[in-house]
C-alpha cells in the first residue's frame, strides 16, 4: 500500500486488519443501500410514513431492549466465529427480502419480522466487530483502527444511499437486496482469510460484569456519559439539516445533499487528523464534546448558506474527533475479559438515546424554530462537557489516560 496512506493510517499496514476493514466497507455500503431500499419499498406498498417508522424502529428495538446482554453472548465463543455466523444471518435476511420482493409475496408483517431479526443480529455483531479489532492490531494501533472503523461507517452512509437510490430507479429494490446479499459473501470470504493474534482466554462471567466494570472506573463513566449526551441531544442532524434545507434556506433536497457533503468533508478531515493520535484522555473527550457544542451553536446562527456550510464542515470535524476519542478510550480502558460486554454498553449508548433526543429536538425545532432546536443540542453538549470537566478537574482526573490495570480517578 502507498507510503502516504500507511503513514496516515498505520493500522492498514496490518494485512489482516486491512482485509477486515476493506470487506467491512463493502458490507457497510451494502447495508446502507438496503436501508434506503427497504424504507422506499415499505412506503411504496403501504403509502404510510408510520409503517416506515415501524420498520426502522424495529431494527433499533432489540438494541434498546437487550443490547447490554449482547456482549455476554460474544464472550462465550471465538469472535471470528460469532462474526461469521452473524454475517451469514445478515446474508439470509437480505436474500429473504430479495426473494419476497422478486416474487411479489412480501407482506408487511414479514418485513417487520425481518427488520427485528436484523436488529437482533446487530446487537451481538456490533460489539463483536468492535472487540475483534484488538485481535488484529497491537494496542498502540487501536485508536487508529477505531478511527478507520468510524470512517468506514461514514463513507458507507454517504455513498450507500446514493448508490441504492440509483439502483432502485434503474432496476428496483429487489436487486438492491440481492446486491447486499452478495456483499456479505465478500465479508465472509475476508473473515475466513484472516489470521488473528493470540487472544487471552476469556472466562465466562455474569451479564452484569460489563456494567460493574464501567461503574468502577469514573473516567470511563464520564467518557461514555459525555458521548451519550452528545449523541442523544446533539447528533440529530437528519432532523435539523432537513428543516434548514427546506424552511430556512428553501433549497430542497439539493441543498440538503450539499449540507451532508460539507459535513462529510469535515468528518474525513477529522479521520485523517485525529486518527494519528495514539492515547486519548478524559480531557480530550471533554474538549471535543464542548467544541462540538460550540460549533453546533455557531452553525445554528449562521445567517447565510455559504457560512453555514463552512461551520457545518468544522462541526463534522468535531463529531469525528469526539467519536474517535471515545471509541479509542473505551477500547484502551478495558481488559479482554470484559471487552465485548463494555463494547455492548458503548453500542447502546451510541444508539439508545436517539428515540429520546430525536423527538425532543424535533418538537423544539417545530415550535421554536430549527435554529433554536439545533442550538439547544449544542447548549446541552457544552453544559455537560464543562460540568464533567469541572468534576474531573477537582479530582485530578482530567489528564488521566485509559489503562485497563488502574482506576481512572479517585473518588
Amino acid at each position: 500500500m502507498g507510503q502516504g496512506l500507511g503513514a496516515a493510517f498505520p493500522a492498514l499496514r496490518e494485512r489482516h486488519y486491512r482485509v477486515f476493514w476493506i470487506t467491512g466497507l463493502v458490507s457497510n455500503t451494502g447495508t446502507a443501500m438496503q436501508a434506503v431500499a427497504l424504507d422506499w419499498y415499505v412506503l411504496t406498498i403501504t403509502g404510510s410514513g408510520t409503517a416506515v417508522g415501524w420498520a426502522i424502529g424495529l431494527q433499533y428495538a432489540p438494541v434498546l431492549l437487550f443490547g447490554l446482554w449482547g456482549g455476554s453472548v460474544v464472550d462465550r465463543f471465538p469472535r471470528r466465529t460469532v462474526l461469521l455466523v452473524a454475517q451469514t444471518l445478515y446474508a439470509l435476511q437480505a436474500a429473504t427480502l430479495a426473494v419476497l420482493v422478486f416474487t411479489g409475496t412480501a407482506q408487511l408483517w414479514a418485513i417487520y419480522a425481518l427488520s427485528f431479526l436484523l436488529g437482533s443480529v446487530f446487537l451481538v455483531e456490533n460489539p463483536t466487530r468492535l472487540s475483534f479489532v484488538s485481535e488484529l492490531v497491537g494496542r498502540t494501533l487501536i485508536p487508529n483502527a477505531a478511527s478507520l472503523n468510524i470512517a468506514s461507517l461514514t463513507a458507507a452512509r454517504l455513498t450507500g444511499p446514493a448508490i441504492g437510490g440509483l439502483l432502485i430507479t434503474w432496476v428496483g429494490p429487489g436487486w438492491v437486496f440481492a446486491v447486499n446479499f452478495v456483499s456479505f459473501g465478500v465479508v465472509i470470504g475476508g473473515l475466513l482469510s484472516i489470521a488473528t493474534r493470540a487472544a487471552p482466554r476469556r472466562a465466562t462471567i455474569s451479564a452484569s460484569a460489563g456494567v460493574t466494570y464501567v461503574l468502577g472506573r469514573p473516567g470511563l463513566v464520564g467518557v461514555l456519559a459525555a458521548f451519550g449526551v452528545v449523541a442523544t441531544f446533539g447528533l440529530n442532524f437528519p432532523i435539523t439539516l432537513t428543516m434548514f434545507a427546506g424552511e430556512e434556506f428553501g433549497l430542497g433536497a439539493w441543498g440538503l445533499g450539499v449540507m451532508s457533503t460539507a459535513m462529510a468533508v469535515g468528518m474525513v478531515a477529522g479521520t485523517v487528523t485525529v486518527g494519528r493520535r495514539v492515547f486519548p484522555s478524559v480531557r480530550t473527550v471533554m474538549v471535543a464534546a464542548v467544541a462540538f457544542g460550540v460549533l453546533e451553536c455557531v452553525a445554528a446562527v449562521m445567517p447565510v448558506y455559504p457560512a453555514f456550510l463552512v461551520v457545518l464542515a468544522a462541526t463534522g470535524f468535531a463529531v469525528m474527533s469526539l467519536n474517535t476519542f471515545v471509541s479509542a478510550y473505551v477500547q484502551l480502558d478495558v481488559t479482554e475479559a470484559v471487552r465485548s460486554r463494555v463494547m455492548a454498553i458503548y453500542t447502546v449508548i451510541s444508539m439508545g438515546g436517539t428515540p429520546i433526543g430525536g423527538p425532543i429536538i424535533g418538537w423544539v425545532s417545530e415550535h421554536a424554530g430549527v435554529r433554536v432546536g439545533m442550538a439547544a443540542g449544542g447548549v446541552v453538549s457544552i453544559a455537560f462537557g464543562l460540568g464533567a470537566a469541572l468534576w474531573f478537574a477537582r479530582r485530578g482526573g482530567l489528564a488521566v489516560m485509559p489503562s485497563p490495570t488502574s482506576r481512572a480517578v479517585s473518588t
